[in-house]
């Protein structure tokens, strides 16, 4: 099938490309096919603005588009602004062999890809190839576009009956709906009878992935791990393969697959950020970081530029600060002062602050300013208002108040947690398991923390005073600015009948610390009692 230059003459074309003869050259190109409308544009903000205005039936967009948006940056932008008709087509060009980026056709794929060189001929083939395709479908793509997912199943059956030159497009589309709409047996079936035909990849894939939907992971494994080995399936089984670990809780093997993956594929930043999480559950702190510092530079320009990827890597710098020494500490609270003083120069304060301020008492924590980090988290809770925390913003707040010795505001919003996460793909599994994860050590510490005093009080009510100091302090070293327990200390160090450098510096730490909290009446009569005890002996030692 061939269409004359008549049925291009109305269709509208627009051309994404940095450089000006490349531009010049492709609508030479557009032209001799048969093109009238054709717009020509350098970047992808001045691409999205004319899409503002005009529904295109073609897009033809170079990957590399320079400073700003790539050309898989701009079809994702024009997606989720809904500027693009269910008709159009889009196709990347670009002079790389090897597809990086490769999504399902219900989430987001590109039409077509053309390599560089390439001539009127092969131009020429590429569109109407795209276009047949998108014809064929119309009505799927149509009904995909407004969610009628089972509407554009049976669309894909009708296309596959009647029209056997696109039926393999019917049935592929067909089968990601399928997994889609969680009709697992169908999908699997489905699959399966075209593996009976032809030994297609992507076929075997959508086995695979509808038998792991199925929770039979050794069959889905043995399938994900063969197809890892091919180039066309590469980085989706790596993906598949590392939620599987992930469902059996093989954190590290998940952790390993997943980077494997993020190099084959570092523009996708939905597996960035799963990367990140997983790094965090396996106590890699640095990996942490350096996830964090890569997710800040793939998310500029996309949809996904938010201040969340600033605070989040200043949170994963934080982590990182409590295991260093105090020279580098110093270093990376300063690092993430300075991240923090970027955010305001890109987004507006109003949509952060809140989280912001979290953020800053967590690093006044870490520099000793207790009162002034008190005083941010109040100032956060005012800002935060009635909003609906992020997984990662949530679980900040409880470990601030944690770190800020207040355990009943920490225990509030680890609680919060459990109602954030609703999804279930590799990133919402990873959130899971990192509530998970976060909670049980929360859970572990805070019953930790909680014998430790109660053995502490069992030996100090028996008079065994040195034993209930060594029980105190370790719970303190967990929890170093809770008054409760600098209290505990305190009292402690009054009874053991001297006061040497060590539990002198120990007690004025305490003191500190309770001088800055608010004390219930009661201990603030048993601080003021406890400290006319220790008065004298402090001033000697």
């Amino acid at each position: 099938m061939t269409l004359t230059p008549k049925f291009y003459k109305h269709k509208k074309v627009l051309v994404v490309d940095d450089c000006d003869p490349v531009r010049a050259s492709i609508k030479s190109m557009l032209q001799k096919i048969g093109f009238e409308h054709i717009a020509t544009v350098s970047d992808a903000n001045a691409a999205i603005a004319n899409c503002t205005e005009v529904e295109y039936d073609f897009i033809l967009s170079d990957f590399s588009l320079g400073e700003g948006k790539d050309g898989y940056q701009l079809f994702e932008a024009l997606r989720h602004l809904s500027l693009l008709k269910s008709s159009c087509c889009y196709l990347i060009i670009s002079a790389e062999s090897q597809r990086q980026i490769v999504h399902g056709v219900v989430e987001l794929q590109p039409d077509s890809y053309l390599l560089k060189p390439f001539t009127f001929i092969q131009l020429e083939k590429r569109l109407l190839r795209a276009l047949q395709i998108k014809t064929s479908l119309a009505k799927a793509y149509d009904e995909i576009h407004q969610g009628l997912f089972v509407e554009a199943a049976n669309s894909c059956e009708t296309v596959i009956k009647s029209d056997p030159d696109f039926a393999i497009f019917a049935v592929r589309l067909k089968g990601e709906l399928l997994l889609q709409m969680e009709h697992f047996q169908a999908a699997e079936q489905l699959y399966g009878h075209i593996l009976t035909r032809r030994d297609y990849a992507w076929a075997r894939l959508g086995q695979a992935i509808a038998r792991f939907c199925q929770q039979r992971w050794l069959e889905a494994e043995f399938e994900l791990r063969e197809l890892s080995r091919m180039d066309e399936t590469k980085v989706e089984a790596l993906d598949w393969l590392a939620r599987l670990f992930i469902k059996r809780q093989l954190l590290k093997d998940a952790y390993e697959t997943l980077s494997e993956v993020t190099k084959l594929s570092p523009k996708n930043y939905q597996r960035q950020k799963a990367l990140a999480n997983l790094a965090e559950i396996n106590g890699l702190k640095e990996d942490t970081v350096k996830v964090y510092a890569r997710l800040l530079n793939a998310a500029r320009y996309s949809i996904y530029d938010t201040p969340d990827n600033f605070l989040n890597y200043v949170r994963a710098i934080i982590e990182q600060a409590k295991d260093v020494n105090k020279l580098e500490q110093a270093r990376l609270l300063k690092k993430a002062d300075e991240i923090l003083g970027n955010i305001g120069k890109r987004f507006s304060l109003e949509t952060y602050i809140h989280e912001e301020l979290a953020v800053r008492a967590r690093i006044n924590i870490l520099k000793g300013n207790i009162d002034e980090a008190r005083d941010l988290l109040v100032k956060s809770d005012a800002a935060e208002g009635s909003r609906t925390l992020s997984v990662e913003a949530c679980l900040d707040k409880a470990k601030a108040y944690f770190e800020a010795g207040n355990l009943s505001r920490s225990d509030e919003y680890m609680e919060k947690l459990s109602e954030v996460v609703n999804h279930e793909d590799l990133l919402a599994n990873t959130l899971t398991v990192l509530i998970q994860h976060e909670h049980k050590q929360h859970d572990n510490l805070r019953e930790e923390i909680k014998t430790l005093n109660n053995d502490g009080l069992d030996a100090y009510q028996n008079g065994y005073f040195g034993r209930a100091l060594e029980f105190f302090n370790k719970a303190f070293d967990y929890m170093p600015y809770n008054p409760s327990l600098a209290l505990n200390l305190l009292q402690t160090i009054s009874k053991i009948g001297g006061v040497n450098k060590d539990s002198a510096r120990l007690a004025r730490r305490c003191v500190v610390i309770l001088e800055q909290s608010e004390l219930s009446d009661a201990n603030q009569r048993r601080f003021q009692a406890v400290m006319k005890e220790l008065s004298s002996l402090l001033q000697l030692a």
